[in-house]
């Protein structure tokens, strides 16, 4: 899967450390953040949900948030709050980045032996779980407009901030 990404822009994305791994074809509606071996989940979740979903790669957090501002809000822009990020080794990186509305895939154990790939997906840091996560946040959304439009005294307020989805 990697392979589909061309060189030059890994090579000057991680100079930069983060890059558009896989730009949105359509209007952008979802970015999937991961790094390292959760990138090959990142982008196997973003075929399956659509046109309109980027996959961004940040190798080296500390160079991104280095970067001009008009560097990250061309990888991340604040107009997309829809964002979902994947992460087996420290999830509360990711925070900073999925924001109040975004989901954290990951897990804060270790331990299991086992091999690689049948680790990963016991402990749900795969494709499907990014999924999952993603309609979740689909359904916080309709739970949100529904508190809105119903005159709810928590209208408008989210159901919950960001979690961390673990298996």
């Amino acid at each position: 899967m990697l392979n589909e990404i061309d060189v030059d822009v890994r090579r000057q994305g991680v100079r930069r450390g983060g890059y558009i791994a896989k730009r949105e074809t359509e209007e952008l509606n979802l970015i999937i953040l991961s790094c390292g071996s959760e990138l090959q989940h990142a982008l196997a979740a973003a075929k399956q949900l659509g046109p309109g979903t980027r996959v961004v790669s940040m190798p080296c957090v500390e160079r991104f948030n280095r970067e001009t501002p008009e560097y990250r809000d061309e990888v991340l822009p604040l107009t997309c709050r829809r964002r979902v990020a994947i992460e087996a080794g420290v999830p509360e990186i990711w925070y900073q980045y999925v924001g109040l509305d975004g989901k954290v895939v990951g897990l804060y154990r270790f331990g299991l032996s086992a091999p690689g790939a049948e680790v990963m997906k016991e402990f749900g840091i795969d494709a499907q779980h990014v999924i999952e996560a993603v309609e979740s946040l689909a359904r916080d959304d309709d739970a949100y407009d529904a508190g809105r439009s119903k005159g709810s005294r928590l209208g408008g307020v989210r159901p919950e901030t960001a979690d961390v989805t673990m298996r």
